[in-house]
């Protein structure tokens, strides 16, 4: 769960939570020997290796600077037939979740005993401590499903204990959605026709993966440019396809004492992020706890129970406020905006804690 770097690295958590340059060259379907009745193809959760090479061509390096990355599946849609498999490659903290007859994707963030003894840097107990549960990664997601043939009826998810391939055989005729357990929207398709059927060659199936990967990356750098209303700080920006710009827009806003800022997700994300204002020292290890299974309290929930927050030197003691996490998925019920009150004149630097590398700052002149 690093911080991302370019088009290809994995994100801090990711989902629900963020990219190396490379410039290997992989195909996106590979073909056993002819001598072999089944076949191959890869899928990547995430931009394939290929992703850079094509940014060069569009992007200036200095883009990285907006810790890019793609929430999707190269291609969205794979065809086989009965028999083939598909191996998918997991680029960054996704999973790849066959459903099964539930036709649902599994939950990322499940609830777990209620918060308890959660106190502020002045002693005080949070707003919600004794009140709420915390909030962790579903036990289910630690294991990969043993089963590594697939028809439609019985769940095989990768999990997101490793990072290795899953290698799935279809061996029933039909469209299979797929999901990613941790970013929603993310969705593909394998569709599987009886054998003898014709299906699209290795080198379609390349050019299908690098069509999707140029799309995306030219809508990438028109993201930069969208303006925002008065007051507001965009965490991140985003697309409909799954691209995703990890940086705060604006980075810096000043304004006047009294001002309630808006920090809002982009409208089509499919991350959680946090504004989280307070010392460093404080923040650090409410970030590191998305790292683990079961994450602080201080870091999920909003630091005070009612909006607009209000944010001072002194604020629970230690000039600490945080959004807590905001998300567009309707099914978390968790808001995608959330308002604070600056009142006292200063410069205040916040972070997310979901992805400690996206900063900015709020000067209140």
């Amino acid at each position: 769960m690093l911080a991302p770097l370019s088009f290809v690295k994995g994100d801090h958590m990711g989902r629900r939570t963020g990219i190396s340059i490379t410039a290997a060259v992989c195909a996106a379907a590979l073909a056993l020997p002819a001598a072999a009745a089944a076949r191959t193809k890869i899928v990547y959760a995430g931009p394939p290796p290929t992703t850079n090479k094509i940014a060069s061509k569009l992007v200036p390096k200095s883009f990285n600077k907006y810790n890019p990355n793609i929430n999707a599946f190269f291609s969205r849609r794979t065809t086989i037939n009965v028999g083939d498999s598909v191996s998918f490659h997991l680029q960054g903290f996704h999973t790849v979740d066959l459903p099964g007859h539930s036709g649902t994707d599994l939950p990322f963030i499940t609830p777990g005993a209620t918060v308890s003894g959660v106190k502020d840097a002045a002693g005080n107990p949070f707003w919600f401590d004794g009140k709420v549960p915390t909030l962790g990664i579903d036990p289910q997601l630690f294991a990969r499903s043993k089963s590594h043939t697939y028809n439609g009826s019985t769940r095989v998810d990768s999990g997101v204990a490793s990072g290795k391939p899953l290698n799935v055989e279809f061996t029933k005729p039909g469209t299979y959605k797929f999901f990613c357990d941790i970013h929603p929207g993310m969705v593909g398709y394998v569709v599987v026709k009886p054998k003898g059927k014709p299906i699209p060659t290795a080198k379609q199936d390349t050019a299908a993966v690098t069509a999707q990967v140029t799309s995306d990356i030219k809508a990438a750098r028109k993201l930069i440019k969208v303006k925002q209303p008065a007051d507001t700080v965009s965490l991140g920006e985003s697309t409909p396809s799954g691209v995703e710009l990890y940086a705060m827009f604006p980075a810096t806003l000043s304004v006047n004492p009294g001002t309630t800022v808006t920090f809002r997700m982009s409208r089509f994300s499919r991350e959680t992020h946090t504004a989280a204002f307070g010392p460093i020292s404080y923040l650090k290890p409410l970030a590191k706890s998305f790292e683990q299974a079961v994450f602080a309290p201080a870091a999920t929930y909003p630091s005070d129970p009612t909006q607009p927050l209000t944010l001072t030197p002194t604020s629970h003691g230690n000039g600490f406020v945080n959004t807590g996490v905001l998300d567009r998925d309707p099914s978390t019920k968790i808001g995608p905006s959330s308002r604070i009150d600056f009142t006292t004149p200063g410069t205040y630097h916040y972070v997310c804690l979901v992805h400690p590398f996206m900063q900015g700052t709020i000067i209140v002149k």
